[in-house]
């Protein structure tokens, strides 16, 4: 394109008064280098440069981004992931270092309830500040990680709030013992909870009104076989889950076994006496009901233990009637055989 320029020339001798300037010539030339091509009409477009030297606001121009392009290119930092804040920063997601996908919850008798546990989410720049955005439901917290803080372990409820490694479980936001749910507002046993039964919110019917391991039923049954010359264990943990499980009023009680599957059975108000004991742990002396003396008694061990044969922590019964799941030695009791040493068998105590 050709453009017009004013060339100013001094010349010997030739100087206009009072202009304080010397005169100017009128010179016509093409210019391959300017950038007039809109405002100016030249004899030729053929030279003219139209790209900027710089980059429009907000963008900047980063050097060496394109491989082999030494101009480089121009650049938002306000929200380009590679280039955030400045043209060497690149944002990325955090490190999940030892993490492994899973529930995190230590139980497995009770259901998980459909959390994510954890994601890396996405590496995001906003407002020239790298960031992470996590998936709906979850939270970023102080590691960069995105965590489903209604069921992770170790960030229950909110960041940094961890649950107790083997005795707790993280649900619904709150950290409740193992064994137990979340349930309206306070950790509830819903493995024996009638109004919680199996899950939060399951009411027992009238036709069933007992939860027992989580189902609605009509009795609480404790069942364990016992060896001869073994110490229980196992059988003492199923008794205190048993005991715990005892929550409702009862009519019935009944002390039965492998030798005798009919056994004996106290009903009415002393049946209810006896099965709150057992939940209670507290002692019952000499209760007469259904025909038998009854005890419920803490002589043997720290646990409560019950008998039907009128005795408490004797081995002179003949037929012994008596249940001592946790004494912690082989006189763990028997139906209807001796109750100290005695030949293996299963035991059973039913409150309905």
């Amino acid at each position: 394109m050709r453009s017009t320029r004013w060339l100013q020339v001094c010349v010997v001798g030739l100087f206009v008064a009072g202009a304080g300037a010397c005169a100017r010539a009128i010179v016509s030339s093409d210019d391959s280098t300017t950038t007039d091509a809109s405002s100016v009409t030249d004899a030729t477009t053929s030279n003219d440069v139209t790209t900027k030297p710089g980059c429009d606001a907000p963008l900047i121009k980063c050097l060496n981004v394109d491989a082999g392009s030494e101009a480089g290119s121009c650049i938002d930092i306000t929200t380009d992931i590679n280039h955030c804040g400045q043209c060497t920063t690149a944002c990325s997601t955090g490190d999940a270092g030892a993490l492994e996908a899973g529930t995190g919850n230590p139980d497995s008798g009770i259901a998980y309830d459909g959390g994510s546990a954890w994601s890396l989410g996405t590496a995001s720049c906003s407002k020239s500040a790298c960031a992470i955005t996590c998936p709906t439901s979850m939270t970023e917290c102080s590691d960069h990680i995105c965590y489903d803080t209604q069921n992770f372990h170790d960030n229950c409820g909110a960041c940094g709030t961890a649950c107790a490694a083997d005795t707790e479980w993280c649900t619904t936001g709150h950290c409740c013992a193992v064994g137990t749910a979340y349930c309206s507002s306070s950790c509830t046993d819903i493995l024996s909870d009638k109004n919680n039964c199996g899950t939060c919110g399951n009411v027992c019917g009238s036709s069933t009104p007992v939860c027992s391991a989580g189902k609605c039923t009509t009795a609480i049954i404790y069942s364990q076989a016992f060896t001869s010359g073994a110490t229980p264990t196992t059988q003492c943990t199923a008794w205190d889950t048993f005991r715990a499980s005892l929550t409702g009023t009862y009519t019935s009680i009944t002390l039965s076994g492998s030798n005798d599957t009919t056994g004996r059975t106290c009903t009415g108000a002393g049946a209810n006496t006896l099965c709150q004991a057992l939940h209670n742990k507290t002692a019952v002396s000499a209760l007469s009901c259904g025909g038998y003396t009854w005890n419920a008694y803490l002589t043997c061990s720290t646990d409560v233990e019950l008998s039907a044969d009128g005795t408490v922590c004797s081995c002179t019964a003949s037929p012994a009637y008596d249940v001592r799941p946790c004494i912690a030695n082989l006189n763990w009791g028997g139906v209807k055989t001796v109750s100290c040493s005695a030949p293996s068998q299963t035991l059973t105590v039913t409150c309905k």
